[in-house]
């Protein structure tokens, strides 16, 4: 897969995922799409689902590795130090570039296929449907992120026997467990995601009470 990061984007594969405003938002943040045609489109944070309604419809990725030689200082510091996940390390702590660089890190996405995201916004998230429908057509919510973590923990993701999230009093719990390194949890919190992705409310019932259908919205499209 091609994997390029830019200041404000991250590709892999044919797909370009939001890094504007990454250090603010996790899975299930809602808000407003900022310059929504332009090259440094974001969101701008208005609040998020509560944890408790991502059970059981949170899916894990594959860590993925990246070439860092191809990368700069300004492009991947451009929120700051970058926040890396480790072997018993529940909170992030932060890699400069040249750290993280040296370090040979991956990255690992957590996502929300649309279908459990429309029954979730539909049934239980009253507030982030509502504030989808009144902000209308730059309305989005995040379902997908991206995380990076330390070789080690890379492993430990790839021979889980299986990843469970829940929640707990500071965001959202990672578990993987029966893996190379036993059981192993990290905590997703603000300031803890590098990349994401967004989605939007493609069609509305009579008067916008439920949500008829949605589409992913990836950075570069409308």
């Amino acid at each position: 897969m091609a994997i390029n990061i830019t200041k404000h984007s991250f590709k892999y594969g044919s797909q370009k995922y939001f890094r504007g405003n990454a250090h603010l938002v996790e899975l299930a943040t809602f808000g407003e799409k900022k310059d929504p045609i332009g090259a440094k489109a974001y969101l701008d944070p208005e609040g998020k689902v509560a944890r408790k309604h991502l059970k059981n419809i949170v899916k894990e990725g594959k860590p993925v590795s990246i070439n860092w030689n191809q990368t700069t200082k300004a492009e991947v510091e451009v929120n700051g130090l970058v926040p890396v996940f480790g072997l018993n390390m529940k909170v992030a702590r932060t890699y400069s570039y040249q750290k993280a660089k040296n370090a040979k890190l991956k990255l690992f996405n957590l996502s929300i296929s649309e279908r459990p995201l429309k029954k979730m916004l539909n049934g239980n998230a009253n507030a982030a449907r509502n504030y989808l429908a009144d902000e209308g057509k730059d309305g989005r919510i995040v379902s997908e992120v991206w995380i990076v973590i330390e070789t080690e923990l890379a492993e430990q993701f790839d021979t889980a026997e299986s990843i469970s999230v829940s929640e707990i009093a500071s965001g959202l719990g990672v578990t993987a467990r029966g893996g190379r390194y036993g059981t192993q949890e990290i905590t997703l919190s603000a300031g803890s995601v590098f990349a994401y992705k967004l989605h939007k409310v493609k069609d509305w019932s009579r008067g916008k009470k439920q949500i008829e259908d949605m589409e992913a919205d990836y950075k570069g499209m409308g």
